[in-house]
């Protein structure tokens, strides 16, 4: 017979879960990590997982999409203390946030090219509500800020498309040198993307 847990113990089984989820796919990935490993670091049954989560698959999505939702809301937090955003400080605040996906679990999984099995594993609701990284930070990150007349937010999104591209190709680019480049990239196309601020910034 099912364990009966509480609502409070539901929601602590879940951030538990979540957490060693989360750790699991930093160092492992989605293939190499079994519900058992799972089960076993949060202290519930097998059969009790089933319970939260109709698969690994359903749970690793869950994460990865908290992940994408967390990383947006901050981004989003810091736009909205500022009484004015300025092109330098606007992109630094951007090669912040691809550092941060840079050395996250999510690149672990991308670098292994196990997204695409991921995904092919979910139910098709939980795909067909799903909006890619990039479409939604493009759409948070131009939400704060105006797009110069001949760019569409398409052309917008695309460039920082392109720019997360980069980070798979670390390694060819030039580890010493990405750090700068990344820089480069990020602040020379918001230079190019957004209206001019009234004020001379360090980009």
């Amino acid at each position: 017979m099912a364990t009966a847990f509480t609502e409070s113990e539901k929601e602590l089984i879940r951030d538990k879960l979540k957490h060693v989820a989360r750790q699991y796919l930093s160092q492992y990935g989605v293939k190499k990590t079994t519900v058992d490993q799972l089960v076993q670091l949060t202290g519930i049954s097998k059969g009790a997982f089933y319970m939260f989560y109709p698969s690994k698959e359903i749970l690793f999505f869950t994460v990865l999409e908290d992940y994408q939702e967390q990383l947006m809301a901050e981004f989003a937090e810091k736009l909205k203390k500022m009484t004015e955003i300025r092109k330098g400080i606007f992109a630094a605040l951007l090669v912040e946030l691809f550092q941060e996906v840079r050395h996250s679990f999510l690149m672990t999984i991308i670098k292994n090219q196990e997204f695409e099995n991921l995904v092919r594993k979910l139910p098709q609701d939980m795909i067909m509500n799903h909006h890619s990284f990039d479409n939604v930070l493009a759409q948070t990150v131009f939400s704060y800020v105006k797009l110069k007349k001949e760019f569409s937010i398409e052309v917008a999104a695309a460039s920082l498309r392109a720019i997360f591209m980069s980070l798979l190709h670390v390694k060819e680019i030039g580890e010493k040198e990405f750090d700068e480049v990344l820089k480069l990239l990020i602040h020379s196309a918001i230079h190019q993307l957004i209206e001019e601020d009234g004020h001379e910034g360090n980009y």
